[in-house]
């Protein structure tokens, strides 16, 4: 499991999402290697969960409006 990053994807972000890495570019951070390390420590598993969790609260949301 090496640091090379060799894979390149194009994706879209939420308002919040895009705020939170401009802060961190800002900051001096690359965009590839917060997202890579943010994915890689949560895993499969519990990004999965998280999508879940925020679909349920978008749903319940949702129903409440």
């Amino acid at each position: 499991m090496g640091l090379f990053m060799g894979n390149q994807y194009s994706i879209t972000v939420s308002d919040e999402t895009n705020e939170i890495l401009q802060r961190m570019k800002k900051g001096g951070y690359k965009m590839s290697q917060v997202i890579d390390a943010a994915v890689s420590t949560i895993g499969e598993h519990g990004c999965a969960r998280l999508v879940a969790m925020r679909r349920r609260i978008k749903s319940i949301e949702g129903d409440e409006e």
